[in-house]
Parts: C-alpha cells; structure tokens; sequence
C-alpha cells in the first residue's frame, strides 16, 4: 500500500532496553554533543541556515528520540527508581535548555543570519523558524545583565523541580488510599461491570471484597452510581483533599508550600523579564494577547452560563427531592443525582451502553471518518515493540498512499500509569540532507476501565469514546504536518490556546447520528445503537451543559487570577483564590472547608498550562465555529476536510490562525457558536458576548 522507504527504514524505540542505571549516562552523552554542536555553530564566520540551524537541529532531534521512550515510560511505567533517574536526566536537560536560552553569542549568530543577505532567500518557513528563535531569547531574557540572567536560570531550574515534585504528590496521593468493602449491599447501585473490576482490584491486593481507589474510574464508580451517601461522602473527601493539609492522609504529600513557591518564582520571573506579572508573559505567544482580553473572554461566558447552570441545578435539587426525598444537596451527591436524572429521563444506562462501544469497532469507525473527511488510511502494524502487551502500534497513510508517521495506542488503567489522557510526540516532522527525512511518531494515552481480562470485554463507555476521538484529533494535529522543521511541524509553534482545537473539533463527531452508527456494534448481536437509543444520547449532550461549562470557566478564572493578582509574599492564596472565584460566580456549591482542588491541578501547576487553562473553551469556541462550517457542507464531506486539513490542521505554527480561521469559516468566529452548539440561550443584551477574532 505505501511506496515510502521510510517506513521500513525508520527505527522505533526498543523500550525493553531502557535500564534505568543507564538512563543518565546517555543522556549526558548527548547532551555533550548539544553543548558542542552550540560551541561549533557560533565559532562559524559565514552564517547561514545550514550552518546555524541545521546543526543544532539535527542535535537537538537525537536528544529528543533519546529522551523521549524515558520520558514517556515514567508517565505509563512509573516505578521509584525511574522516578529518581527521570528527574535528575530532567534537570540535567533543563541545564543545557537554560544555558542555550541565555547564550548571548548564539542570540547575536540568530540575528545577524535575519539581518543577512541570505536571509531574503529563505523560505517563509525558515523565516518563521528563525523569528520564532528570536522571540524566545528574548522571553527568555538573554539582554538581561549577567545578575539577572543568573536570577532567571535559578528560578526555572527551581521551577521544573518543584513541577516535578507536585506532579509527583498528586500521583503517589491518588495512589496512597483505598477503601475495601466487604458487604456487597453498601455497594448498591453500582453497576455489576464496575463492580466485577473492584472485586478483581481487591483480588490483586489478595483481599476478599471491593477496592475502589482514587483512580477516576473507579473512584467515578461510587461517586455516580453508589446509593450509599456516606461511601459517596468519604471517596468525595478523600478524592478532594489530595496532596494538601485536609483529608485521610493529611499532610503527607502535601503541596500546600509547592504552591505557593511556584507562584512566587513564576511572578519574580515574570518581572524580572519586564512583565507585570506570569500572565501577562504566558499570553506573548497566544492568540489572545492581553489580560483584560482573557478575563472579558471568560466573564463573557460567565455571564450568558450563570442563569442556565442555576436552573439545571434546581431541576437536579427538585428531582432528588420528590423522587429520593432528599432535601438537602451536598457536593457528594450532585454528580450522583444528575446521573439518576439523565437515567429518568432519557433511559440511557451508561454501563449498558458500552455494550455497543467495543474497542474494535470504534477503532475501526473512527478511522473511517478520518478516512471520509481527510482521504487518509490507519492500519495496524504488528510485532512493534511497546512498554505493555496491551499497546498497539498504527501507521497512518495519506489519500496517495504515502506513509505520514504513526501513533502508539495505550487505553487501559493501570497502577504504574499517569492519571488522565494525553497524546504526546517520539519525534516530530524533520527533514535530512544525509539521510531519508523522519516522520512524526506520537503516543496516545488513556487510562479506561476495562470490565475484566479478556479482550472481548474491551467496552467503551461513551465518555471514552469522546476521550479517545479527542486525543486523536492531537495525533493527527502532529502527525498530518507539512512542516519539516520541528521548531513549527505539529502542534509546535501554534498558539497555546488553539493547540486543543483539533481535539476538540473530532469530539464534535461523537454527537452526530451517522458517526454513531458507524462506531457502534453490540458486541454480541453485533447491531449498531438503535435510533431510538441515538435520539436520546444527543439529548445527553445538552443535559447539564451549563453545568460543565461553567465549571470551566472557574478552573479558567482562577488561573488567570491567582497568576495575574499575585501579590509577593502572600500564603496559601491558590486556595483563597479559588474560594473566591467559586463564591462569586457560582450561586450553589460552595467548597467545603477542607476541599483543596487546586492542590491536584496539575494542568496549572505541572504541566503546560499555568495562566492558560482558558485555552480548553477557547479552543472550544474555536472548534464549535469550524463545526458549523462543516454542518454547511455535511459534517463528512471530503470537500470541506481536505481544506480544513491542508490549510489549518498540516500548516500548524507557519499560518496566521486568526486569519485562516475567518477565511475558512467565511464569517465572523464568536462566542455565539459555541453557546449554540450546547443550547444555551443568548440574552437579549449580548454586545459583550460576541467578541469575534
């Protein structure tokens, strides 16, 4: 089927000759060459790209296919010894990042190939390249005075180990507490499959019983479905306190302190670079390029949401009350009631529709939309090395049969595993003069329950299912570049806050009636989900939508202020700011006292998004305009996808989103699309709302 001789050249990792007492040494070795790949292009008389660039390319990519299988395997493998040697190779990188970040003498070799007679013959994708570089050093600090560049290489190495040590407290917390229940009746409710893999949790440990974790599906299997409120009530709070001052182990991995450090370092940092605070740095690279943008965006919806949200909350306070005759709400027992009243009214037991969600079939339709829509092809290669038996490996081929790149497939929970679902590169898009140009490879991760051992039990719920098509919508995001220069192939060098647009874009295909069917497949009587089933389904996605949305916008609000009003010196204000922003917003549900959810937040903390989790509605909105623009022309019309492909998706951080968007779109982007795609009613007094692009 393919005619690249790539894909039977292209060497993937052999995880199985990873050994940690090794792990250091190689990557000081590589990191010898990037340091010396450094010294060599600066020592050059006559500057061009290939005598810049290109080298420090070609050096950087080794250290990435190095690091990378580590990487990834102390996130899907995790054990105290990798953990340890992760986290000094880490450092050791974030050493040479910050060298290279401040090395004026490179800075100035980047500046004088811009301003060179050469520059003019670069294509605009080196043009990009080289401006991008340029703008890092700068955000990086490298005119500072010797004093405060040193300030600066302090505070980010500092900043990387307290991530590290966050990161891992929520980690070992959601893993330090479990409860065993031995009488099958306080259990009632649950559905048998979520039961079955309790029993064969507390069967591992060697207990007779149930053990339920703080891992989300199982700790999601007591907090919807348990009738027992005080078993709802303890997971709630032990769920709810991790790694922080309250809870069943209080104080043991505690990031009350972590917290704090990291929000002084990120504002000192921030100031020393000229900003008045993190957030106004964090948003340099973002579409959205000031506070007050940021905070209108969300107030915004804050404000069209409110109303509706207080409204769904009343008709789940009346529907516990005259049909559970509970009176009182308590924040154990919101999710567990919404869940009852979306079985009330649409008839539709989650447990029961993953019977028409395996694992097989939706693989196999979520192939075919891309396959509809994009004219590309994913096959399964076989006898591919991987970390666990139950990884996968796929190749992905375009409409001329030409191998792209491929992804690793890792969907199950285990007790080794990172919490929560991601998709992540082995290596980007990069061309060679010497050798045959490498294709993107990816990992797509996920952590789903399966109903036992066997793998004809392999059954998706269908929140899964829209877990699974949006960590896909990354996949191809990286993999269907046309860029061949990492600094901007993929996701890289697109605006953080439009990076989850593909992902949020391929979730929109779990709500529509043909994909439905085409994903769907009992798994014994093999027939699709029935209409009547379809209807109610789409009403789900609708039901309580305010709710989720305005739960959003809190997560997002918090992090633009506590990075935006940090006040030097202060203690403990992640938590006083979330209360605060929960107080004036919500009309219901306040925290309990001891609730400590910023204390396991870890995209803000740890990962990618401090003073930028707005990002996930945004890129909503996003994605919610280029929806309709699809409705337009059929929601699987190859006609509309290959544009959308070949001019968004496969040109990532070299186009001008904003105006690509408008242009694909062929109007206004605005707030409004998104209110309407999850019915919520715009008010008569909207000119704050539609802000547009």
């Amino acid at each position: 089927m393919h005619n690249d001789s790539l894909f039977h050249s292209f060497v993937l990792p052999l995880f199985s000759s990873i050994d940690p007492k090794y792990i250091k040494e190689s990557i000081q070795q590589v990191l010898t060459n990037c340091y010396n790949t450094v010294d060599q292009v600066v020592s050059k008389e006559n500057i061009t790209w290939d005598t810049l660039y290109y080298p420090l390319m070609i050096a950087e990519n080794e250290l990435q296919r190095t690091w990378s299988p580590i990487a990834h395997l102390n996130s899907v493998k995790h054990n105290l010894e990798l953990r340890k040697v992760y986290e000094e190779s880490l450092l050791l990188i974030s050493e040479y990042k910050n060298w290279v970040d401040q090395h004026y003498g490179l800075y100035k070799s980047y500046q004088l190939l811009q301003n060179g007679d050469s520059y003019q013959q670069l294509s605009i994708i080196q043009k990009k390249v080289i401006n991008n570089i340029l703008c890092n050093f700068r955000l990086s600090g490298v005119d500072l005075s010797l004093n405060q560049k040193k300030k600066c290489i302090r505070i980010t190495s500092r900043l990387s180990r307290l991530s590290l040590s966050y990161a891992n407290n929520v980690f070992d917390a959601t893993l330090g507490w479990s409860k065993l229940i031995t009488e099958k009746k306080v259990l009632s409710g649950i559905p048998e499959g979520r039961l079955e893999n309790a029993r064969l949790e507390a069967q591992a440990h060697g207990e007779k019983g149930w053990l339920f974790t703080l891992q989300y599906p199982s700790y999601s299997s007591v907090i919807l479905y348990c009738d027992t409120q005080v078993l709802r009530e303890e997971l709630y709070w032990a769920f709810n306190t991790r790694a922080s001052d309250q809870g069943p182990n209080s104080g043991r991995w505690d990031n009350t302190i972590i917290m704090d450090e990291i929000l002084a370092l990120r504002h000192e940092l921030a100031q020393i670079l000229g900003f008045n605070n993190y957030l106004e740095k964090s948003l340099m690279k973002r579409m959205i390029q000031n506070p007050e943008q940021a905070f209108n965006f969300l107030t915004s919806l804050s404000t069209q949401i409110c109303h509706n949200e207080y409204k769904e909350f009343l008709e789940i306070k009346n529907f516990a009350k005259t049909q559970y005759s509970c009176v009182s709400l308590n924040p154990w027992d919101l999710a567990y009631y919404r869940e009852k009243r979306k079985q009330y009214l649409f008839s539709i037991i989650p447990e029961e529709l993953r019977y028409y969600f395996p694992e097989k079939k939706v693989l196999h339709g979520m192939f075919l939309v891309v396959n509809r829509i994009y004219g590309i092809f994913i096959k399964e290669r076989c006898n591919v090395e991987t970390w666990h038996p139950d990884v996968r490996f796929f190749d992905i081929f375009d409409d001329e049969n030409k191998w792209m790149g491929g992804f690793y497939l890792d969907l199950y929970l285990r007790k080794d595993k990172r919490e929560g679902a991601w998709m992540d590169e082995l290596v980007g898009m990069m061309y060679r003069k010497d050798a045959i140009s490498q294709k993107p490879i990816a990992y797509l991760t996920c952590n789903f329950s399966r109903l036992d051992d066997k793998k004809s039990s392999c059954l998706l719920t269908h929140n899964d299912v829209i877990t699974l098509f949006h960590e896909f919508g990354h996949v191809l995001h990286h993999v269907m570049t046309r860029i061949d220069v990492p600094e901007i192939s993929g996701i890289n060098g697109v605006p953080w806050d439009a990076v989850e647009l593909p992902s949020q874009f391929m979730e929109k295909f779990c709500w529509e009636p043909d994909v439905l069917r085409l994903i769907s497949s009992h798994y014994q009587t093999k027939e699709p989900l029935p209409d009547c089933v379809i209807n109610n389904l789409l009403k789900i996605k609708t039901y309580q939508s305010s709710s989720y949305l305005l739960r959003q916008v809190i997560y997002g609000l918090f992090d633009l202020r506590v990075h935006y009003e940090y006040v030097p010196g202060e203690r403990g204000n992640a938590l006083k700011v979330f209360n605060e922003v929960v107080k004036k917003i919500s009309t219901h549900n306040f925290p309990k006292n001891w609730e400590r959810f910023p204390h396991s937040f870890i995209h803000i903390f740890s990962d990618d998004y401090g003073a930028g989790y707005y990002s996930y509605l945004w890129a909503d909105m996003l994605a919610s305009n280029i929806w309709y623009r699809f409705k337009k022309s059929g929601i699987l019309s190859p006609e509309i996808g290959k544009i959308f492909l070949n001019n968004i998706i496969a040109l990532g951080g070299v186009i001008d989103l904003k105006q690509c968007l408008i242009e694909f779109c062929e109007s206004a982007v605005t707030i409004e699309s998104m209110l309407r795609y999850y019915k919520v009613s715009v008010s008569a007094d909207n000119n704050n709302l539609l802000m547009q692009l």
